[in-house]
């Protein structure tokens, strides 16, 4: 008979069956995205693969139970469960739409998702930009025990300040913070991924740990952090975009159902997974139109990919200008994401008017601007290396212009989805983009951004020529 045990990080397959756990190994097993570019594969030192299931000791991350347990019955292997984990209950064992009281009234799949995490205990709630993860996040700490010690992690500080005022709202008595100058840990830390070593000691102590933008926080740094959290039976990954390029960077996939566990689906769509476009039928999120014009000079047709975003985006005076004039013509509130400093300046010289936000400036910087962004009644514009606003942060444009290209689709149903959330005085978010007609690498990006906003349901119209 074969043994499962399990523990709130790894769990194993007790077997003396090789072939059975050689199998398991070879299903679980994924080639790095890009891995042709590592130097130990072209020194013959690494095949490509991560494994996610040990073949020798039958070890695998518990989040991947799923997967383990689906396998072993489709081979007919019969198992038995030795479950390790010290679980914790929660105080709530089912909430409803009037959960957290305070005159707000919880969404279907709101409800349908904290009632998931109070009976999975871990998971992914993979929910459209703008969709109310936070109210999902304060449920989930509102159904916990009181003293249950907690990590709501972050890949920024502007998102860790944001979450962390959020649930100060809430009335949260024991709740702390953990980045840049701040060194608070309480019962309930917000903190940076980051700042994590500066209380090393506390991780194994830790019982919930919540990430926020999961995507952002799959790097080497956070899985370290992870496999520290022993005692976290309650495990809960947030995002839009939990999976990268469409899900189709398997070791980044597997990596994270590893660590937080399966998917978690809802009774408001047939499919159990919501989509924006399901969102905006409902009013939930703001209706979307996407305009693309074209930029045909200057022409680089010998450059290679990463020269020709130096010279036709970054630093193209032609293109600076057309997203100027096009700035100009808009009304109300304006986000211009930018991927390289030298584009946000030069539109910054040509927007002087402008508010122009990047890395260096600080978190007090930062907010002014995101509230410019949230309650301007006049017009407003403002330009932001797109790393700050690619996901998380809530504002209430009524005008997004990506003139950071790109081709990724977190990024760019992120970027989408920083115009979503709706407003007293907003009907539609006019998004706006460019097909660069100057570079088969640059071009081929803008058919992609276009397929993907088909895709997900916007409005999507591409014009023959500048009309403003």
């Amino acid at each position: 008979m074969n043994l499962i045990k399990i523990q709130n990080d790894y769990s194993w397959l007790i077997s003396e069956d090789d072939e059975l756990k050689t199998k398991l190994w070879s299903s679980l097993r994924f080639r790095e995205k890009n891995y042709f570019h590592s130097r130990l594969y072209k020194q013959k030192l690494w095949d490509g693969y991560t494994d996610f299931f040990n073949k020798l000791t039958g070890k695998f991350l518990t989040g991947l139970l799923p997967e383990v347990t689906a396998a072993l019955k489709i081979l007919k292997s019969e198992y038995e469960i030795n479950d390790c984990r010290e679980v914790i209950g929660f105080n709530i064992e089912n909430v409803d739409e009037d959960f957290l009281g305070n005159d707000i009234t919880l969404y279907d799949y709101q409800v349908d998702f904290i009632n998931q995490i109070i009976k999975n205990k871990r998971g992914i709630i993979y929910s459209p930009t703008s969709s109310g993860k936070t109210f999902i996040m304060v449920g989930t700490l509102k159904a916990l025990p009181p003293n249950t010690p907690t990590l709501v992690l972050a890949n920024r500080k502007s998102l860790v300040s944001q979450n962390y005022e959020e649930i100060k709202k809430w009335g949260f008595k024991d709740i702390g913070r953990l980045y840049d100058k701040y060194k608070e840990p309480n019962m309930i830390t917000c903190a940076t991924v980051q700042s994590l070593h500066k209380i090393e000691k506390l991780l194994p102590k830790i019982q919930v740990v919540i990430v926020d933008e999961i995507h952002e926080n799959m790097s080497r740094r956070p899985k370290a952090i992870y496999k520290k959290l022993k005692s976290a039976s309650v495990r809960i990954a947030l995002s839009a975009t939990p999976f990268k390029f469409g899900g189709k960077d398997k070791t980044q996939k597997y990596s994270v159902k590893g660590f937080f566990g399966p998917v978690l689906k809802t009774k408001a769509s047939k499919t159990g997974i919501l989509t924006t476009k399901s969102l905006q039928d409902r009013n939930i999120l703001a209706p979307s139109k996407a305009t693309f014009y074209p930029i045909n000079e200057p022409q680089l047709p010998y450059d290679i990919y990463l020269d020709a975003v130096t010279h036709g985006i970054a630093e193209s005076w032609h293109f600076h200008e057309i997203v100027s004039r096009l700035t100009a013509s808009l009304k109300g509130r304006t986000l211009i994401l930018v991927d390289r400093l030298a584009h946000g300046d030069a539109l910054k010289s040509l927007l002087p008017n402008s508010l122009w936000v990047q890395g260096k400036d600080d978190i007090e910087t930062r907010k002014k601007v995101i509230e410019q962004l949230q309650k301007s009644k006049d017009d407003v514009v403002a330009i932001a290396t797109q790393g700050i606003f690619n996901s998380g942060i809530n504002v209430f444009t009524h005008n997004l212009i990506n003139a950071a290209g790109g081709q990724a689709d977190h990024q760019i149903i992120q970027r989408m989805g920083r115009g979503l959330r709706t407003a007293d005085d907003k009907e539609i978010l006019q998004y706006y983009d460019f097909v660069f007609n100057i570079n088969d690498y640059l071009l081929e990006h803008s058919r992609k951004r276009i397929k993907i906003l088909t895709k997900e349901g916007h409005d999507v119209t591409t014009k023959e020529e500048i009309d403003f």
